[in-house]
């Protein structure tokens, strides 16, 4: 039985000394250079990558930031044809060439994250064939030739990197760029598919290579990573995130001959000068993420018995740690130089509710709800939000008018009314949702000795609102604070009761209608002892454009607001 569409998935691989004709090169410096290649693209038939060019992105970053790469050596191309990624390859070749000559020593490392098949690299609707690019990488003079390919074949999950149906290419691979000195480290087996991770932004393969490689799996301590130690980690994090996922696991595949060589370091976390430590006695699936960017720097199962050091540029992070059915949710700031540790005992801690769809398999977006999206308000998917209003009412040309008329408002009364919000979670931070407004004006009164005349209105509005929220403080375990930001728009509807008290009483009603908007701001604060009830203090103003009179005048009703609230996530 054929093994899903032919299986082509690999991705794959690293290393390859030079020609057995090479000259061996004085010692002393080596000069490092490197072409980053990420091409989203697909070909006829082929779905377009996510995250091909992000990941390629984030190799040439590393390979500079704990590479031992300087900055203007690292060659990162986006989305090439294949005549584009000659020209960058003859250019590699020159400079490498160019250290040959000068009697330097000089290592190249290949990157590419794309579209590809048994034989060839998929870029777009064109191919560069995998022995040219054999012929190029070999005919270059440096002493060590690294080599990496994440691909693998395409199929009918969106989230599956890929290239068109044919023999194995980690097969394929390892016999056409074969020569003295090679190392090859593949994605996948030949009856796997590559995945795309949409928690990570990233594929599994290079985002755990590259987790790795920050210091993940430094497993000697030596501060560096070599090929094996990168190999070793990746083949574990790749198969540990993806066992439970649509498509199955994925297992890294090495092969290597590295004669001569010794250990060939792939980078240098030592270098850093900003870390994490994740102490020994906690254990847990545990995912590092920049607060600023929102992007996910490391993700891992960490064990009890080991100590981590994570190599980050300076900054803010958020580390989640899962254990069972809580999840451990730690804030910190690494130092411009030195190492911040992550103390878990001391970080708010909340609840893992998973939500398991009909048939058992959570959805991706359950997946980052449970990792990634719980934060400050942000229990639940869904908030109902009841909140009081009080206020001065807007003055405009019809208030003018009836004062003119010798109307003046009741200095005992006050502006004020009732809001009512529901609103669902659309990403991390930003809701959307409705809002309905219930205002009632103070009367407005006259009086004289023949007469006693007052009028005054209700307002009502429905409106689709948006809110924004970015949460600002995470003391310990009990509470929860943001700010946020809403704007809504949509119809009023308004009523005036004329009240005329002379020798009888009457009382007259009008209706109108308009449209209407409110802009507001404030802070929310959830306590996490009362099971997603939060409350919420702001300003809101509001614009209900409706009631008009006989002169033409439009009364935009609401006016400033301070608001008080409380809600329910759920």
């Amino acid at each position: 039985m054929n093994r899903l569409a032919c299986s082509l998935l690999f991705a794959a691989a690293l290393a390859l000394a030079s020609t057995a004709s090479a000259q061996p090169a004085p010692a002393g410096e080596v000069t490092t250079f490197a072409l980053v290649i990420g091409s989203n693209a697909g070909g006829p038939g082929q779905a377009t990558l996510h995250y091909a060019e992000e990941d390629a992105k984030r190799v040439g970053s590393l390979l500079v930031e704990l590479g031992g790469y300087a900055q203007d050596h690292v060659d990162t191309v986006l989305s090439p044809t294949p005549d584009e990624l000659r020209k960058h390859l003859d250019a590699l070749a020159k400079r490498v060439g160019a250290e040959s000559a000068a009697g330097r020593r000089s290592r190249v490392t290949f990157y590419y994250s794309g579209h590809a098949r048994a034989t060839a690299l998929d870029l777009g609707s064109a191919q560069l064939p995998l022995a040219e690019l054999r012929t190029r990488l070999f005919a270059s003079t440096a002493q060590v030739t690294v080599v990496v390919l994440d691909a693998c074949q395409s199929g009918a999950f969106s989230q599956v990197k890929g290239g068109a149906p044919a023999a194995d290419f980690s097969y394929n691979s390892k016999s056409q760029l074969d020569a003295t000195g090679v190392a090859v480290l593949a994605s996948s087996t030949g009856s796997e598919l590559s995945q795309e991770s949409e928690e990570l932004r990233g594929s599994y393969f290079t985002h755990n290579l590259l987790t790795g490689m920050r210091g993940a799996g430094d497993a000697n301590g030596d501060g560096q990573v070599s090929i094996d130690e990168a190999y070793r980690y990746a083949y574990h994090q790749t198969l540990l995130a993806t066992a439970e996922t649509a498509v199955g696991g994925q297992h890294v595949t090495f092969e290597v001959d590295l004669k001569g060589h010794g250990e060939v370091p792939m980078s240098f976390p030592r270098a850093s000068t900003a870390s994490l430590l994740l102490p020994a006695g906690f254990d847990g699936s545990t995912i590092i993420e920049n607060t600023r960017a929102k992007t996910v720097i490391a993700e891992l199962y960490k064990a009890k018995a080991d100590a981590i050091r994570i190599a980050v540029p300076p900054g803010e992070y958020d580390v989640l740690v899962r254990q069972g059915t809580e999840l451990a949710r730690c804030h910190v700031m690494t130092p411009v130089t030195g190492t911040a540790t992550v103390d878990i005992t001391r970080c708010p801690r909340e609840k893992v509710v998973a939500v398991v769809t009909k048939g058992g398999e959570l959805t991706e977006e359950q997946r980052v709800d449970a990792w990634t999206e719980r934060e400050g308000t942000y229990s639940g998917k869904t908030r109902i939000e009841v909140a009081l209003t009080v206020g001065d009412e807007h003055h405009d040309a019809y208030t003018q008018e009836l004062t003119n008329f010798q109307y003046r408002e009741d200095s005992g009364a006050s502006d004020g009314g009732l809001l009512v919000t529901v609103l669902h979670r659309l990403t991390r931070n930003l809701w959307v949702g409705g809002l309905a407004t219930y205002e009632t004006s103070q009367p407005w009164l006259r009086q004289d000795q023949l007469s006693s005349l007052s009028i005054r209105w209700t307002t009502g509005s429905a409106m689709a609102t948006a809110q924004g929220l970015l949460p600002f403080a995470q003391e310990g375990r009990l509470s929860r604070l943001a700010l946020y930001g809403d704007a809504a728009l949509g119809l009023a509807i308004a009523r005036t009761t004329f009240h005329s008290m002379t020798t009888e009483d009457t009382t007259s009603r009008e209706w109108f209608g308009g449209p209407a908007f409110a802009v507001g701001a404030g802070i929310k604060f959830e306590s996490s002892l009362l099971g997603g009830v939060g409350f919420s203090m702001g300003y809101q103003f509001q614009f209900l454009h409706a009631i008009d009179n006989l002169d033409g005048d439009t009364h935009a009703s609401g006016g400033h607001r301070l608001t008080l609230g409380l809600f329910y996530a759920f």
